[in-house]
């Protein structure tokens, strides 16, 4: 039996051999596109309680349950104009911004904007959750 050297070339599976790492850029690029297909498609694939992927229905309340921060954007009286919402921070920083309908994405130097269209209602559910704190 002959004995197998670490790091043999001849000895890693041809799978690993293809796997490409992805650059910052094109990370940021993936995940921004995947948030704005989640709101636009209205779907979102998520762990079920068997640790199994489902597509579940992507309603803006379920949405708002993965939002660290809420940056409003108001008119002079202080009634709702828009809203960014914070979706990831610490690595990348995405935001998504409801006054250009772009989820923006930044990590170091990199900058990425994807444009969605808001076909769960986050628009109007941030308008009503407005009111709701000012009121």
């Amino acid at each position: 039996m002959s004995a197998v050297k670490y790091g043999d070339p001849d000895r890693v599976p041809s799978k690993l051999k293809k796997i490409k790492s992805e650059t910052c850029e094109e990370q940021l690029r993936r995940m921004c596109k995947s948030i704005a297909e989640e709101i636009t498609e209205g779907k979102t694939e998520r762990l079920s309680d068997y640790d199994s992927k489902c597509e579940v229905i992507l309603e803006a309340g379920r949405f708002m349950d993965d939002v660290y921060d809420i940056e409003w954007t108001t008119h002079r009286d202080h009634e709702y104009r828009s809203a960014r919402l914070l979706v990831a921070g610490g690595g990348p920083t995405i935001w998504v911004n409801m006054m250009t309908t772009n989820v923006e994405g930044y990590w170091g130097t990199d900058k990425v904007k994807h444009s969605f269209d808001d076909n769960i209602g986050l628009d109007d559910y941030l308008l009503e959750m407005h009111a709701e704190e000012t009121a």
